[in-house]
This record gives C-alpha cells, sequence and structure tokens, in this order.
C-alpha cells in the first residue's frame, strides 16, 4: 500500500476507480515480487518489494500502476494510448530538482532521499492547506478527506487480490 499509495490516489482522483467500480484488478506476474521476511520483533511480514498491475473499471476505463520500492528515486508517469504507443511522460526529479536534492542531502544528512526529491511539492501542499485554514482558499489540487479515505479502500482491496495472483 505505502509505495503506491500516491499512484492509487490518482487513480482515485483522475480515473474513476473505486473499492465499487473495479471491475478486474490483473497482477503482471514477470514484473512483480512479493517476499516474506522476519522484521525485528522475529514475526514474519509479507509484502512487496516491487509490483504491477492493471485495473479495469465497470465504466470502461484501463489503467496500470508499477511501484518498486528499491528502484532508485526517480519516478515517471506515462501516458499511452490503446496500443501502447507512449504519448506522454513525465519524470522526477528534474535537473532543477536533482539541484535542490544535492543541497538538501547537505543540509538534513540521514532523511529519507524521496523527502529531498518531493521538497518543492510538499510546500506547495502546505502552502494551500495552510492557505485553506487561514483564510477559506479552496487548496486546488489537493486530495480532500474522501478521496484519501477512498484511496486506502481501494489499497486494502487490492493487497489480497494482488497476494493471492501473486503466491
Amino acid at each position: 500500500k505505502n509505495m503506491a499509495i500516491h499512484e492509487l490516489a490518482l487513480l482515485v482522483s483522475f480515473y474513476d476507480v473505486s473499492v465499487e467500480n473495479i471491475e478486474s484488478v490483473t497482477a503482471d506476474k514477470d514484473f512483480s515480487s512479493m517476499q516474506t521476511l522476519k522484521g525485528p520483533s522475529g514475526k514474519e511480514w509479507t509484502d512487496f518489494d516491487k509490483v504491477k498491475f492493471t485495473i479495469k473499471t465497470k465504466t470502461g476505463k484501463e489503467v496500470s500502476v508499477q511501484a518498486d520500492r528499491c528502484g532508485g528515486d526517480t519516478s515517471y508517469a506515462m501516458v499511452s494510448d490503446s496500443t501502447g504507443k507512449e504519448i506522454f511522460r513525465h519524470s522526477m526529479p528534474d535537473e532543477e530538482d536533482k539541484a535542490n536534492v544535492t543541497n538538501l542531502e547537505k543540509e538534513y544528512p540521514g532523511a529519507m532521499p524521496y523527502f529531498f526529491s518531493q521538497d518543492p511539492d510538499y510546500i506547495t501542499v502546505k502552502e494551500r492547506v495552510s492557505d485553506y485554514c487561514a483564510n477559506g482558499t479552496e487548496p486546488k489540487g489537493i486530495a480532500t478527506i474522501d478521496i484519501a479515505c477512498e484511496t486506502l479502500r481501494v489499497a486494502e482491496y487490492l493487497v489480497p487480490v494482488l497476494q493471492d495472483q501473486l503466491s
């Protein structure tokens, strides 16, 4: 759930994905990997180290998510047409973000690396939410609590479905 929660929020926000509207979920077994490891308490824990899946909705939309917990600090979103031809791609971090990451790594040694590349986005979110709290200004582009709750419901729904397909 954690490594793809932002992607799932985008699906809920823009692709009509909800627990009630999911027609099917298909795991990409060639890409995905699930491991069971012992935690510090000695208890075993099963989780995905990477996962790719496609959701088809009852309203005819189809969208895929691919996440790799150990894949490095570069993220991208790609949109393709129905034939699989790429029509748009956005990568993060860009060159400006990379320079900011270098500065932040020096300023905050030991912090999680993804905080650095997402720093400008965190600032934007904080400013918009603060402006809403102080002035009532609608925080455009910020997920609502309803989107957050549905995103968590979708994540909870997906975990056993994907675990079953990958076991």
